[in-house]
């Protein structure tokens, strides 16, 4: 998998932040709610995705 830099501002940044944790919430509460197993791993790894973004930007979620 090739390596991506990009360049924020303080505010694109907090946007992305914010962007992200809102779509995390939402995901979880959809895995809650899901009761397919399949959906429910393709959730759980959208999951670590968006967590593995909020962690670059310095914003990890718990």
């Amino acid at each position: 998998m090739s390596e991506l830099q990009l360049s924020l501002t303080g505010e694109e940044c907090a946007y992305l932040t914010n962007l992200l944790e809102t779509v995390l919430k939402d995901a979880r509460v959809e895995e809650h709610r899901t009761r397919t197993p399949s959906y429910r791993e393709l959730i759980l790894r959208d999951e670590k995705l968006i967590q593995s973004l909020l962690d670059k930007l310095g914003k990890p979620t718990a």
